[in-house]
């Protein structure tokens, strides 16, 4: 099923079933009178991707008597550690790169609102790791180490958004990525043209012994001119980032 097809608002009758396909998880939506049961199963039992509990699930949920459905993006529920075999970048340069990351999908009746989530599943399964110290670091799923210098060399293959990485390295080292944290709790998704890009992660480095820097940034240059926004940070809280980007740039660079 075409992805936009997917992200919208379904009206489902008392009584009758829809079935949505997001990938390799077939979603069964029965509208009772006042709820909802929702079966989503593995609609791709042969391949190697094991999707979770998360994605294979039977349950009813008391509503009331909306009989809409809507399904939004999302992205994984923890931090996601890109790997950087290979990158380098020299004192006072900057370099962007471009990761791919699955999309979660959250779904919601009625209205897109915290308190009317139903569940969230995962069409892809990442793989589990650990960021930081082992007595004071956190869980994280692993991105792998795929990265893209150009925009226009990446391939969408399922649901995937585009996460645009700027790294400025303001010491006087030179600065090998070795294992990069995107909170994306902190991170908004937006539809240009015919894809979904992240906010724009900019990471300013500053050498050993100091922080730097971290944001996220709505950028015209990826996220097109029309701001359009599909799905807001998990993270509505406001909170300061500044013990955040601490953490991420002493983990970041443990060889400095």
């Amino acid at each position: 099923m075409d992805l936009y097809q997917i992200l919208k608002k379904h009206q489902v009758l008392p009584g009758e079933t829809k079935v949505i396909d997001i990938g390799c998880v077939q979603l069964r939506a029965t509208r009772k009178n006042e709820g909802w049961y929702l079966v989503t199963a593995d609609n791709c039992p042969e391949d190697d991707i094991s999707l979770g509990l998360e994605s294979t699930l039977n349950d009813y949920f008391q509503t009331g008597k909306s009989n809409s459905l809507i399904i939004a993006p999302s992205l994984p529920a923890k931090p996601l550690v890109f790997k950087g075999t290979g990158l380098n970048v020299l004192p006072e340069q900057k370099i962007t790169v471009f990761l791919k990351i699955p999309l979660s999908f959250q779904i919601y009746f009625s209205k897109i609102q915290p308190e009317n989530l139903l569940k969230e599943i995962s069409y892809k399964r990442l793989s589990d790791t650990w960021f930081g110290e082992s007595e004071n670091g956190e869980p994280a799923f692993a991105l792998g180490d795929e990265y893209y210098l150009e925009l226009n060399d990446i391939e969408i293959a399922g649901f995937e958004a585009i996460c645009p990485v700027t790294i400025q390295n303001n010491s006087s080292n030179i600065l090998n990525v070795q294992r990069l944290i995107i909170r994306d709790e902190n991170v908004t998704l937006y539809k240009n043209e015919n894809l979904i890009v992240t906010s724009l992660v900019h990471v300013d480095y500053r050498g050993n012994g100091d922080a730097g820097t971290v944001g996220y940034r709505y950028s015209k240059q990826y996220n097109g001119e029309k701001q359009e926004i599909l799905a807001k940070p998990r993270n509505t809280s406001g909170k300061s980032l500044l013990n955040l980007n601490f953490h991420f740039i002493k983990n970041i660079y443990r060889n400095e």
